[in-house]
């Protein structure tokens, strides 16, 4: 035998090898973290149980009341008797769904040096997890978005005071940025919400700005840091820049978006089925903070061709299958062309 054919082959590592941790990056989700924070205060009152198990129910539904606040009459009182009464409403819950999968084949990391079939797992897992919260984090987003207010009271919003709109957005001049988060107080309180416990969530470029006006304290010339008492901050890649700003956010009260799970009724009874190897379960997403429903099915699959190995005819597959389904809950507003929300939204300016 010739001593070619001892010669070296490539030299591998073992895995982990943390060379792949930026490969491996993953977003901040700042519209889940506002919900899960919010979803105690939204739905304070509310069963969250009825809506966690509503499968098939046709229908989830709140009560609220409308606000209808009449104005009094001037002198003493009568023998007639005003005929108002309570205007009360069902609120419609609704359900963003959706799913994602991998496989696993244990023969492929069998065959491997380097790989284990639970890192294999664990890797995809891990990829199929964050799909299900890139996809939450948006649906939160867009929910967010469309409650927005179109309608202010304060004297510091409108097409000719400090902070015009457009598209229902604070347009935030560069003059006017150092300050805003401090006006901002005083726009909420003009629509009858809390200077105090106030939300704020935006894109990257927004904790540029924070971090800036938040280092502005006594002992500059500009003390813009006072302002930021009462305010809790979270940023997300997934909010859109609008196209003629440089950043973009929302400002609400605290407790202004929730979010409930449900999971299949097979999957929390831990199901299975005899016949074609499927089996149900729950699993607890550290990720999104919600449960997840899963499926597993085993099957024997010719994987050959995939393996390298022509003896791999007979091989055991696992296929697995996650999906979220969740309710995503935002204040209620009887009549939002005429009454404020508490959810601003605002651009700032170049």
């Amino acid at each position: 035998m010739s001593i070619v054919n001892l010669k070296k082959q490539n030299a591998r590592g073992v895995y982990p090898s943390l060379l792949d941790r930026q490969e491996l990056r993953q977003q901040e989700y700042g519209f889940i973290d506002l919900a899960l924070r919010g979803t105690p205060g939204i739905l304070t009152g509310v069963n969250q149980g009825i809506i966690a198990q509503s499968w098939g129910a046709p229908a989830v539904q709140v009560p609220v009341f409308d606000k209808s606040v009449i104005a009094a009459t001037p002198g003493t009182m009568t023998c007639a008797f005003p005929n108002k009464d309570a205007d009360a409403a069902l609120v419609l819950v609704t359900f963003v769904q959706a799913h994602t999968g991998f496989r696993i084949i244990p023969r492929l990391t069998d065959q491997s040096d380097i790989v284990t079939e639970a890192q294999d797992f664990m890797r995809q897992y891990s990829d199929a997890e964050e799909s299900l919260a890139n996809f939450l984090e948006t649906q939160i987003l867009g929910a967010v978005d469309a409650a927005k207010s179109a309608v202010y009271n304060s004297a510091f919003v409108g097409a000719l005071a400090k902070y015009p709109l457009l598209v229902d957005a604070l347009q935030v001049a560069p003059a006017d940025q150092p300050f805003f988060l401090n006006d901002a107080k005083s726009i909420m309180q003009a629509d009858d919400f809390s200077r105090n416990g106030l939300e704020v969530i935006g894109d990257a470029q927004l904790a540029s700005f924070v971090s800036q006006y938040t280092n502005q304290g006594s002992g500059n010339n500009a003390n813009t840091a006072f302002q930021f008492n009462g305010y809790t901050f979270g940023y997300s890649n997934t909010t859109t820049t609008s196209a003629a700003a440089v950043s973009t956010g929302y400002i609400m009260p605290g407790g202004s978006v929730g979010i409930v799970a449900k999971v299949s009724p097979d999957a929390a009874a831990n199901r299975q089925s005899m016949s074609d190897g499927v089996r149900w379960s729950v699993e607890s997403s550290d990720l999104m903070g919600i449960d997840m429903s899963m499926m597993i099915k085993d099957s024997c699959e010719d994987v050959a061709l995939i393996t390298g190995n022509a003896d791999d005819t007979n091989a055991l597959v696992k296929n697995v299958q996650m999906s979220i389904n969740v309710a995503i809950v935002t204040p209620y507003n009887s009549n939002a062309v005429l009454n404020a929300g508490g959810i601003k939204k605002f651009d700032y300016l170049p």
